[in-house]
């Protein structure tokens, strides 16, 4: 998809953005999506799994809490697509990934290093300020990263387990030999699934605040889990026929409209202006041809002008 809009017309739009003064306009950096990996859940959907999730923080909260004695907040962050094609391919010791399978498939959970291994030593009732061997330790040393005892490894294992089992449940997704992953090998690809493994997977996202260290944890979820989440994306879903796959489809962002009467526009000339309403947002309307499809929001991708599609409009009806 391009643009038709020199690099000067891009570069003045943008300045007219940043100046315009006006409250709700921001700089917004539009992540460009793959096409080539195709998107299986709508949109309404994944909102439907985020509050799922939502909705399953208070058992997660409690079934933490009985491994982790120490205060810690722990929030959801989100829940997304993602392909699983060259997913740990590159994988700097030490690491904390968690390997099980659901279904046939793997599935993993990455954490942070240093929190993970904080929570663990507080598990087993070394406090922040003593080593292992109850000695102190020095404010100023260097973070730890060093790997995981045996003890320690089976007691992140424990930590890993309390989040996984709540997820699961709301979810409807089982969870079969977990394993804390010691060497690259233990982690294991997609692929190991067999002939007709399958790189999607549903990823949840959460972020544990504890023992003053703020961690990402990521599970990553093969297939769907929810018979619910089938049906409603099976009914919703709309197949596009083979042989219309390749049409390119023209699509314009309308940024604003202006009219003139007949007889001025019949006297244009080069060099005259024509004045567009002031800059009050960010929002675009998007049209195939004529017909408005979506509404958008003008960001930036790089060093180019994007948009992200805000909201879709339904099709318009045929009439008889």
């Amino acid at each position: 998809m391009t643009s038709k809009l020199t690099s000067e017309e891009e570069q003045a739009i943008a300045d007219a953005m940043a100046g315009s003064g006006v409250a709700g306009t921001k700089n917004m950096d539009v992540t460009e999506r793959d096409f080539r990996i195709p998107r299986r859940l709508s949109l309404e959907v994944i909102k439907k799994l985020d509050a799922t999730l939502r909705n399953s923080i208070p058992s997660l909260k409690r079934s933490l809490q009985s491994v982790l004695p120490a205060e810690f907040v722990l929030e959801p962050t989100g829940v997304r697509e993602m392909t699983a094609l060259g997913l740990f391919e590159v994988t700097q010791a030490p690491f904390v990934i968690a390997r099980f399978e659901s279904q046939g498939a793997p599935g993993w959970v990455s954490w942070s290093h240093e929190p993970a291994l904080a929570c663990v030593k507080a598990a087993l009732g070394v406090t922040p300020s003593q080593r292992d061997d109850g000695d102190d330790v020095d404010p100023d040393a260097e973070k730890e990263q060093r790997d995981f005892s045996f003890i320690e490894r089976r007691v992140l294992g424990r930590l890993i387990e309390a989040i996984l089992a709540p997820i699961s449940r709301m979810f409807k997704f089982d969870v079969n030999n977990m394993l804390v992953a010691e060497k690259e090998d233990d982690i294991g690809s997609w692929e190991d699934a067999g002939q007709d493994a399958d790189a999607h997977r549903l990823c949840i996202d959460l972020q544990l605040d504890a023992l003053g260290m703020a961690s990402s944890l990521t599970l990553y979820l093969p297939g769907f889990h929810s018979k619910d989440v089938e049906e409603e994306e099976e009914a919703t879903s709309v197949q596009t026929p083979k042989h219309l796959e390749a049409i390119p489809i023209e699509l314009r962002a309308l940024f604003d409209t202006v009219q003139v009467p007949l007889s001025q526009l019949l006297d244009l000339e080069v060099g005259d202006i024509l004045p567009l309403s002031p800059i009050r947002s960010t929002n675009l309307q998007i049209n195939v041809g004529d017909e408005p499809v979506a509404r958008g929001e003008l960001g930036r991708n790089f060093e180019r002008l994007a948009i992200r599609v805000l909201e879709i409009f339904d099709p318009p009806t045929l009439e008889n």
